[in-house]
């Protein structure tokens, strides 16, 4: 059978594009069916295995504050045995101890009072002394050197320093000298120390009891060494000018006077 050019082309315009369209429909429904379902699988795979991830996170941090709780209360239950064991041990030391002291004291009491008995029976009591230390009496100084005061103690005021060009506390008395000129003790008392400052330079500390005596800005020629014994008014050293802070002032001798380590005036001190 011979189908007609003609009327073929007359179907495909009339109903045949209608076939087409539908056919088209059909085909790019199916094809959004399939995309989609498989997409929805992907979609389900994937929350399955992020769920998966979340669950097991959950289950090792439950696990982990288990292992921690557990640790915490294994510490403390060790910290607790040890302060038990510790309290223990200290009350039956305290406990040796006490009884130790108990006896002893019955022991001392008894050797005492026996002592004491016989001393009572066979000599008299000796007659009150009062011992008399350097810090008891009053410290007396004699001038370390003869000559005109440059400079006066201020420790609660202040004082004006050629060298430095500005006012300034002062710990201790500036004497006035010519370079070479002795220089003494002021009180007896022991060489603590022999050594150059480095702003005070060449310098004495003598220790008398409570008391220390600072002999600075002598010369290189010092006549005394640590550990010497010295008397009141023995040369220990010669005027120079060797202190930095005090160069402007000219030759002198710095002093100062110390009572328990504390910078005081020396000049009450001082014989009349």
């Amino acid at each position: 059978m011979r189908i007609n050019r003609e009327n073929f082309f007359r179907f495909f315009d009339r109903k045949g594009f209608y076939i087409v369209l539908f056919l088209s429909v059909v085909v790019i429904a199916a094809t959004a069916v399939y995309v989609t379902d498989s997409n929805l699988k992907k979609i389900e795979e994937i929350r399955k295995a992020q769920q998966e991830e979340i669950n097991s996170a959950i289950e090792s941090n439950t696990q982990y504050e288990e292992e921690v709780k557990e640790a915490k209360e294994e510490r403390a239950a060790v910290k607790n045995d040890s302060i038990m064991n510790k309290t223990e041990g200290k009350k039956e030391s305290e406990l040796e101890g006490k009884q130790g002291k108990e006896v002893n004291e019955k022991t001392d009491t008894k050797e005492v009072f026996s002592t004491e008995v016989k001393k009572l029976a066979v000599t008299p009591l000796p007659p009150k002394t009062e011992k008399k230390s350097l810090a008891s009496g009053r410290l007396t100084l004699i001038m370390p050197l003869e000559g005109k005061v440059l400079m006066e103690f201020a420790v609660d005021k202040l004082v004006y320093s050629k060298t430095l060009r500005e006012w300034t506390t002062h710990k201790g008395i500036d004497i006035e000298g010519k370079e070479g000129t002795p220089v003494v003790a002021s009180s007896d008392g022991i060489v603590t120390k022999v050594y150059k400052d480095p702003k005070l330079g060449n310098t004495i500390i003598i220790k008398n009891g409570i008391w220390e005596m600072v002999y600075a800005s002598l010369s290189d020629n010092i006549k005394v060494k640590e550990g010497d014994r010295v008397k009141k008014g023995e040369q220990i050293g010669e005027v120079g000018n060797t202190s930095k802070f005090e160069v402007a002032e000219g030759p002198h001798l710095h002093f100062e006077l110390r009572e328990n380590g504390t910078p005081v005036d020396p000049t009450p001190y001082f014989e009349k």
